[in-house]
């Protein structure tokens, strides 16, 4: 079975998972009655789709729950209008939208993190004279060569105050 394949078939059962759930919220809304109600409840499923399987799901989730909700408006007996029910409706469905919509930034900005860092692990033999790392190999190479290879780091060279004083004596003003 392809890496695909697995992939596909992990997000069938996730997009499963957010329905049942789904479900059990709105059945549990369905039998609190038209007075109580769960509507935050509803990010429980509408964050967890957007966060594991993207925008496009939590999005979908955001739109389905408060229409249900509207549905039962017109099952149960409510001293409110249908007009007033539909704007309650929309205005979940606008706030539900933007909770989905800033889940699925968080994971965005959560993968280019993680792209961008190179983390250095373990420990690291280095000699305490020259500085130099010892490699996989067994060779010892100068530190900034090593870590510019392991990571993206780069240098730069300087002097720091203490350094500039002794090796440039006549040049330090201090």
């Amino acid at each position: 079975m392809s890496q695909l394949d697995k992939l596909i078939k992990k997000q069938k059962y996730l997009t499963l998972y957010w329905l049942t759930l789904a479900a059990l919220i709105l059945v549990a809304d369905y039998l609190a009655g038209p007075f109580i109600q769960f509507p935050v409840l509803y990010l429980i499923p509408i964050g967890l789709a957007s966060w594991y399987s993207g925008r496009g799901q939590g999005l979908a989730f955001a739109l389905m729950m408060p229409l249900v909700r509207l549905y039962f408006s017109t099952v149960w007996h409510v001293p409110w209008t249908l007009t007033e029910a539909g704007i309650n409706a929309a205005i979940r469905i606008f706030v539900f939208s933007g909770f989905a919509y800033l889940i699925d930034r968080v994971v965005t900005y959560k993968h280019e993190l993680e792209k961008e860092l190179h983390v250095l692990k373990g420990i690291l033999p280095i000699c305490s004279f020259c500085k130099k790392i010892r490699n996989q190999d067994g060779t010892w190479e100068v530190l900034e060569h090593y870590l510019t290879t392991h990571s993206e780091a780069e240098f730069s060279h300087g002097l720091c105050p203490e350094c500039f004083k002794q090796h440039y004596p006549d040049y330090f003003e201090g």
